[in-house]
């Protein structure tokens, strides 16, 4: 396996990237003494150990909110720890940069400073112009739990998925259904939204009750759009919401009321988080496969340091629905049934 990147290269030489591409390539246009001091870096390189890499992590701020320990968060944490088993195997050294998205150039100008060999964005709202930006200077970019067009891309299939868990409340029983999320805005939220949607239209089921609500950043409205879903709908009425972490916080919230799980409210999320098993009623969700979200990014961050000029491709993985107790309506009614 190559020992080194263009980049190993041009840092050796001390030329610019595009120079090395271009001597690598025989262009006759790269003064002689340049291509002598890049064919002597080569050497060089090749002669020595592996180089190893500088990978950074960049994560928005706002994440800090839900998952303070980046390594041990219940989403991001798990695709971190995919991402350092790859890089760790093969010798490379991962470095995490919080940042705002809205910063634009400056969050561009931070990158520049840290002398990153690839850039990993984590996040629904992982910055674009920062994608686009890394990978007009040449720096190898995938983005994670966001499609960005053009650029290496890790989602999962969040319209599937989100289509899958609402048929499955249909199945249920459910006629009165709500799906809440913290925004609408947020691209892999409204692919969720949209799947709810398609499930609720293309369920053949009559007189389906249906509401939407944002609850704000860190679920600010929560208690509100709790105490209005009450309301309008009389049990027995049914929450999608558009994670489990959201899911996780509704349930302490209808709980506190006194409503039972499921057979006041169902309750549903998306994820796959660690907790969502754990809780009293457990949660019915959608499984991400959140270890091998980062593995597959890593990998692929190490084929384009491998090979600069490889064609962008989006990963799109398959999720599963796991069925537990929070939207076992049909037990419930049977169980009531046979009392009867």
């Amino acid at each position: 396996m190559k020992r080194w990147s263009i980049r190993d290269v041009a840092r050796v030489a001390g030329v610019s990237p595009a120079t090395v591409s271009r001597v690598l390539n025989n262009n006759p246009s790269v003064a002689p003494d340049l291509a002598r001091r890049v064919h002597e870096a080569v050497r060089a390189l090749e002669g020595g150990p592996a180089v190893p890499r500088r990978i950074l992590v960049a994560m928005p701020r706002r994440l800090e909110t839900y998952e303070p320990d980046p390594m041990g968060g219940a989403f991001y944490g798990q695709v971190l720890t995919g991402l350092h088993q790859v890089f760790q195997e093969a010798g490379h050294d991962l470095a995490l940069l919080p940042y705002n998205p809205a910063d634009g150039a400056e969050a561009v100008i931070r990158v520049q400073q840290d002398r990153a060999d690839a850039l990993v964005l984590i996040g629904a709202d992982a910055s674009e112009e920062l994608a686009r930006e890394a990978q007009r200077q040449s720096l190898p970019v995938i983005v994670i739990d966001r499609h960005v067009r053009g650029v290496d891309s890790v989602i999962s299939d969040n319209l599937g998925g989100s289509e899958e868990v609402t048929a499955h409340v249909l199945r249920q029983g459910y006629r009165r259904l709500a799906f809440v999320s913290e925004s609408f805005a947020d691209p892999s939220f409204a692919a969720r939204k949209l799947g709810f949607e398609r499930a609720v239209a293309e369920s053949g089921v009559a007189g389906v009750d249906v509401r939407q609500y944002e609850l704000g950043f860190a679920w600010s409205d929560a208690p509100a759009v709790v105490e209005e879903l009450c309301r309008a709908f009389r049990p027995p009425f049914a929450i999608v919401a558009a994670n489990d972490m959201t899911a996780l916080h509704l349930l302490g919230i209808l709980k506190a009321k006194g409503l039972s799980i499921p057979d006041d409210v169902g309750l549903a999320g998306f994820d796959d988080i660690a907790q969502a098993g754990r809780v009293d009623p457990p949660l019915t969700t959608v499984r991400v496969d959140k270890l091998e979200m980062g593995r597959l990014a890593a990998r692929r961050v190490l084929e384009r340091l491998e090979v600069a000029d490889l064609l962008p491709v989006t990963i799109t993985m398959h999720v599963a629905l796991m069925e537990r107790a929070s939207t076992a309506l049909q037990t419930v009614l049977q169980g009531t049934r046979q009392e009867g």
